[in-house]
């Protein structure tokens, strides 16, 4: 993680308040994969054109989440055969902020992503009323009906570009959980570029296709549960789980 901090060290840095001008909670998302060995090199292609979000002299954050779903898991089956119009719900803590979020995001069905989100006073798998009529409400699914299915653990730092029209997000170390097993990817990186409209043009997604780096589709959650259960349905999610195991996992 160290070298990590050294290679944002030569960045611009910006503020939470700055990074207000770029919410984007209403965006279009591209998410790419990489081994870590690759990622100095990205960062030192890149940094001329984007500032990194700093707090209190650190840019490396921890994020834990618990994910939600009905017992027969209506969110990851919808996510597993292409439905349109997906949810996924979740309770994330900013560990070092000491902020907890309930949060619904919905990709519709041209391909945006959106996120509504309250404030949690704790990060617990549990409901107040208010939290309950937030679900009722933004959501087609009863908070009383939801269940937590698994963890999700990663160090993240977040760059916004120069115009404040992208916002990146590059986490590190991922992890996931369940009350059987717990398993880290050390050696995955998994970058997401937030834009209000998709632009295959800017700066990054320059620098990652000359080094061979594509999008793909890459959901936490549900490559979370793949990897975790046995029995759980995942077919259309093999291709990634492959890559995984050859590349990050050993």
């Amino acid at each position: 993680m160290e070298l990590i901090r050294n290679c944002l060290s030569p960045f611009r840095k910006v503020t939470l308040a700055d990074l207000d001008k770029v919410k984007l909670m209403n965006r279009v998302d591209l998410k790419f994969c990489l081994h870590v060995s690759k990622l100095p090199a990205i960062l030192e292609a890149i940094r001329s054109e984007y500032s990194v979000l700093q707090i209190n002299d650190e840019t490396v954050f921890q994020y834990d989440t618990t994910y939600f779903d009905t017992p027969d898991d209506q969110m990851f089956l919808c996510h597993h055969n292409g439905r349109s119009n997906r949810f996924k719900i979740r309770v994330r803590s900013y560990v070092e902020s000491h902020l907890n979020f309930l949060e619904i995001k919905l990709k519709n069905n041209v391909g945006r992503t959106s996120k509504e989100r309250i404030v949690k006073q704790e990060f617990r798998p549990e409901f107040t009323n208010f939290e309950l009529d937030f679900l009722e409400n933004r959501s087609p699914f009863s908070g009383l009906h939801l269940v937590p299915k698994i963890g999700s653990f990663f160090k993240r730092f977040t760059l916004v570009n120069n115009q404040f029209t992208e916002r990146i997000t590059i986490d590190i170390c991922p992890g996931f959980k369940n009350s059987e097993k717990e398993i880290t990817l050390d050696k995955l990186v998994i970058i997401e570029v937030k834009q209000d409209k998709s632009n295959d043009h800017s700066p990054i997604s320059k620098v990652l296709r000359t080094h061979q780096i594509r999008k793909e589709g890459f959901s936490k959650y549900c490559v979370g549960r793949s990897l975790l259960e046995e029995n759980i349905k995942k077919n259309n999610f093999k291709p990634i789980l492959l890559k995984i195991k050859r590349e990050y996992l050993n």
